[in-house]
């Protein structure tokens, strides 16, 4: 490829990214903004669903790396709207510390993580089965792996940084459960990555835009 056709292709792929991040952020700011205002006009609670979307969502607002794919300002505005977002959200948390109110929406959080859990636990064993065959990479193409496993710890990762942002803790019960994922995970991700770079589709070629602490991001 001509080396002016090649930076073409490199920017129309820049542009594709820039645009799928200004619409993934302006929809979790408006998904968070309404969340948010239904929390503090108290008039009805969020869904254990929408609790873990919430905390995901923010989550992702204010940890991802956004200045990867987007100009300077725009990701320092997209910061500022996000740490904002987040101090309404620790408002609501403080006002509700020592209330059956505040407990019930941890409680809540986890109930929606749950199902999320369970799922990436289903497809972890999945994925064995097919790697002790050495047809993963052949059953599921990169974007598969992704979409059952990596996707889904992103928003437990995120959910878990925000938490640990808002100071509070996950119960005993959901901390011992996500250390317990993390270890099934472990235990496939070196032999997944061999698999899939063997035929050309790795799946830990990220460009740098998630936090240093999702390990199943990198290699």
């Amino acid at each position: 490829m001509e080396p002016d056709v090649a930076e073409e292709h490199r920017e129309a792929a820049r542009s594709e990214w820039k645009a799928a991040a200004r619409s993934l952020a302006q929809g979790m700011i408006e998904d968070c903004t309404y969340w948010i205002s239904r929390l503090q006009q108290r008039k009805r609670g969020l869904s254990p669903e929408e609790c873990f979307h919430l905390w995901a969502s923010l989550g992702e607002l204010r940890f991802h790396i956004w200045s990867a794919t987007l100009p300077a300002d725009e990701a320092l505005k997209l910061n500022e709207t996000a740490e904002k977002l987040e101090a309404q959200l620790a408002e609501i948390v403080a006002r509700r510390t020592g209330s059956n109110i505040r407990s019930s929406m941890i409680f809540t959080l986890e109930r929606g993580m749950t199902p999320e859990i369970d799922k990436v636990q289903h497809w972890i064993e999945e994925a064995r089965k097919r790697l002790v065959k050495g047809e993963l990479a052949k059953d599921w193409p990169q974007i598969e792996f992704d979409s059952y496993l990596q996707d889904p710890m992103d928003k437990l990762g995120y959910s878990a940084a925000l938490m640990r942002s808002l100071k509070q803790s996950f119960s005993a019960q959901m901390t011992e459960r996500l250390a317990k994922l993390g270890q099934n995970l472990k235990g496939v991700l070196p032999e997944a990555i061999r698999q899939y770079r063997e035929v050309g589709d790795p799946i830990d070629a990220n460009r740098p835009v998630f936090p240093s602490t999702f390990w199943w991001r990198r290699s």
